[in-house]
């Protein structure tokens, strides 16, 4: 059994000269002594060293890190240097006086007499509580560290309180204390090994108390042996006292973005760690197409041929009369379009393309994969970024790139706009059996039947083995948080009063698969200190164009294209690169997608004259398509 045979005393209460004040927690007694102490300087030393000590576990128990509590530290003893020197009672030091002088007279004073007093000595007993949780910053604990070290200083000042007899004091040093303080001070070099001797007392100190209070907690808490006050109420930590953990790269989200940047940091041999909120890696949803510009993208990660095993090359992308069912025009995908653009345009199941990322990110040692990590929170650093988890853990980091997607919980970070903005329209998606498909339904193509306000979807998925269909409308109610806007009754309604085709396409879709469709206007920066946006964490985008997955993967690799050039040291020249080649081919493919939705969802004069330009259209005229997937882009077109 731990048993208690003398008194403990608490470790870092204030020692004013050779005045006492600690609790004993065996008798709940608050005690007042006077000790004489061997060294005569060491009580001012002890008060900074403790209290320093006390910072620097306050502070791993939030998560600094050591490069940021040194930084705290020096403001504590500095700020304590420049108030002693900045109280003068006395004129104590001689101008011209040289630092041998002032050791002499410091030495001096050191071997006067021995004394106490406590005479007339009324403590203070006012307490001024601290909101540990609002000091989350390195500014606002330096602001406290110097109030501490103002307020330290000031007490260890007093004339009132001694070593000397109150006789002695009164006729000969009524300033002993100051003097004693200033004249240990008074050089540049004492005063550095004082900053240096106190950083390493303080940080090594705390590492170690830190260990003995997790042993204390694990082993010896025990109200019965502990009879303290407050004891019941503190039988457990609140949390582990825990140092922030150091990573070089954290990437937050799993998802396509996420996934492809990790690869492409990875085979550029940069160790990464990602986050994924949810408990695995999966993708909600059915079909994408994946565009040239996409497939390049893959196939510089090697995981093209990955994902074209499970695809389907569809011979044309072609644009139908939802109303009418009349066909308007087509783009070609055959043997020209692949010689213009270099890879095929193909269509695949969203978890394939997902699966295959995360398989080559498994396989890679440089990448460590953790679910179950949200990201709650973000604190910039002098030299580093704070990652907050909603578990309790920090890990301080070099770079955070934040790919969380359209509701991205650290984009307010970088610009804090709100939530995305809804338009107004509904997704209702979802994949069937290509069996329960007529082989009328076209099943070699992309095909989207456009109409006012609405348009539908299809094409196959997976080897053809899955049939993916997506029906979009315009609900005519107000979009709102709630899902009493754009029900299935307004989407029934709204396709009756297409074709046969689509009103029996209708009847297969999964229509509890509903999605409000959101945007987002585009942003001139992306990136805030030691963070930065990425995929539809920068740029959500309509899905019209087809490009929100492609434009997260070039994200990716202009991303790590610019680290590998610059380097972690130079992160203002990586993002300023990322941003210039980024932010306007991103921007144009932004507006792009909302002019294809304008152009599918027209009516009256303007529905007449598109069909129009869809039936006039060459379907091997690629000429309009060039800016966006070939490989040498020319945002300028």
């Amino acid at each position: 059994m731990f048993q208690i045979h003398e008194p403990t005393y608490i470790h870092g209460d204030l020692h004013i000269g050779q005045f006492h004040y600690y609790f004993d927690d065996t008798t709940n007694e608050r005690i007042f002594q006077i000790r004489q102490h061997t060294k005569k300087i060491a009580p001012f030393t002890w008060d900074l060293k403790r209290l320093a000590t006390d910072l620097v576990l306050i502070g791993y128990y939030q998560g600094f890190s050591d490069i940021e509590m040194i930084e705290i530290l020096k403001a504590f003893i500095q700020q304590y240097i420049h108030r002693v020197k900045g109280i003068k009672k006395i004129n104590f030091f001689r101008q011209n006086s040289n630092e041998k002088n002032q050791t002499h007279q410091t030495e001096s004073y050191l071997w006067q007499s021995q004394g106490s007093v406590i005479d007339s000595i009324t403590v203070q007993r006012e307490m001024h509580e601290i909101d540990w949780k609002e000091l989350n910053s390195v500014a606002s604990w330096i602001i406290l560290a110097e109030q501490l070290a103002i307020t330290v200083a000031d007490l260890h000042c007093q004339s009132t309180i001694s070593v000397l007899p109150t006789e002695k004091i009164i006729e000969n040093n009524p300033d002993y204390s100051l003097r004693i303080i200033q004249a240990a001070l008074s050089s540049s070099g004492q005063q550095y090994q004082l900053i240096h001797e106190i950083c390493y007392f303080a940080m090594n100190y705390a590492e170690i108390a830190e260990n003995d209070h997790r042993l204390f907690f694990k082993y010896f808490r025990n109200e019965t042996i502990f009879n303290g006050i407050h004891v019941r109420n503190y039988r457990q930590m609140p949390r582990p006292l825990v140092g922030a953990r150091s990573l070089s790269i954290l990437i937050v989200g799993g998802g396509i973005g996420g996934l492809a940047t990790a690869l492409h940091f990875a085979q550029a041999g940069i160790r990464v760690r990602l986050f994924e909120r949810n408990p695995e890696f999966s993708e909600v949803g059915a079909g994408m197409q994946l565009a040239p510009n996409c497939s390049r993208v893959l196939d510089h990660l090697g995981i093209l041929k990955q994902v074209q095993a499970n695809a389907v090359f569809p011979k044309q992308i072609v644009w139908m009369d939802a109303l009418s069912g009349q066909r308007l025009g087509c783009i070609d995908l055959g043997p020209k379009f692949i010689e213009t653009f270099k890879y095929p345009y193909i269509v695949v199941h969203r978890a394939d393309l997902l699966n295959a990322l995360y398989q080559a990110c498994l396989a890679d040692p440089l990448v460590t994969l953790e679910t179950n990590r949200t990201v709650i929170s973000v604190d910039e650093r002098p030299k580093s970024i704070m990652v907050d988890c909603a578990d309790g853990t920090r890990y301080d980091c070099n770079m955070v790139v934040a790919a969380d997607g359209l509701w991205s919980s650290l984009r307010k970070f970088v610009h804090d706009d709100g939530a995305p903005l809804s338009v107004g329209y509904v997704t209702y998606r979802g994949t069937i059996d290509i069996s329960q498909v007529s082989k009328d339904a076209g099943l070699e193509n992309v095909q989207f039947w456009i109409g006012p306000d609405m348009h539908l979807v299809q094409y196959p998925i997976r080897r053809g083995e899955l049939f993916n269909q997506a029906a979009i409308f315009k609900s005519k109610k107000i979009p709102d948080d709630t899902d009493e806007w754009g029900t299935r009754e307004e989407l029934n309604q709204r396709f009756s009063i297409g074709c046969e085709h689509v009103k029996n396409a209708l009847k297969l879709i999964q229509s509890n698969m509903r999605w409000p469709v959101y945007d987002r206007n585009p942003l001139s920066k992306w990136s805030h200190g030691h963070l930065v946006l990425l995929g539809d964490a920068a740029h959500p985008m309509l899905q019209y164009a087809g490009q929100g997955a492609a434009q997260a993967l070039e994200d990716a690799d202009a991303l790590v294209s610019a680290y590998k050039k610059y380097g972690s040291l130079s992160l203002d020249a990586v993002f300023r690169e990322y941003e210039q080649k980024r932010i306007p081919r991103s921007s144009k493919i932004v507006q792009f997608a909302r002019d294809i939705g304008t152009f599918a969802h027209c009516d009256g004069v303007e529905k007449i004259a598109r069909d129009a330009t869809l039936k006039a259209h060459d379907m091997n005229d690629y000429k309009f398509l060039n800016w966006l997937y070939a490989a040498e882009q020319k945002d300028s077109q």
